[in-house]
């Protein structure tokens, strides 16, 4: 009964001393995760402007992304797609409750799955504050800083 004792006292202080470093970890988790979701939805809109063979601006709509077919360099014009990934009215939210924000123009991806126009989103986590930028090179390759 010592035994056993002296052993849940060990774990007790394991874990204590261990979950602000866990804390942490599954808070910056949670925000990497949002990114890299939100790189997933850009590549989307790479591809379908590749397969499609039209221009394809990503908007940002709230919480979610909207994509606009065949759109001009500006992202004016254009219909909104709506197929995998989205919704029933074309949008395709975060899964969970991060917020993107673009800190540059809409990104607009051409037939060969370059970006005439580059740009930046903003992922924020409201709960910690802390961000993570998803940058959209001209080049049409995608990175999280």
């Amino acid at each position: 009964m010592t035994d056993l004792l002296v052993t849940l006292a060990i774990a007790s202080i394991v874990g204590a001393l261990a979950w602000p470093w866990f804390s942490t970890f599954l808070k910056a988790s949670r925000l990497k995760a949002a990114a890299q979701e939100v790189v997933t939805i850009v590549n989307g809109a790479r591809q379908l402007a590749i397969a499609r063979n039209t221009l394809v601006c990503m908007t940002l709509n709230a919480n979610a992304a909207v994509y606009r077919l065949g759109t001009s360099a500006s992202c004016a014009g254009g219909t909104l797609y709506t197929g995998a990934m989205t919704k029933a009215d074309g949008t395709i939210p975060l899964a969970n409750s991060m917020e993107i924000s673009a800190t540059t123009a809409n990104v607009v991806f051409t037939n060969l799955g370059n970006a005439s126009t580059a740009g930046t989103y903003t992922v924020r986590d409201p709960t910690t504050n802390l961000t993570l930028s998803v940058v959209v090179a001209a080049s049409g390759r995608v990175t999280i800083q």
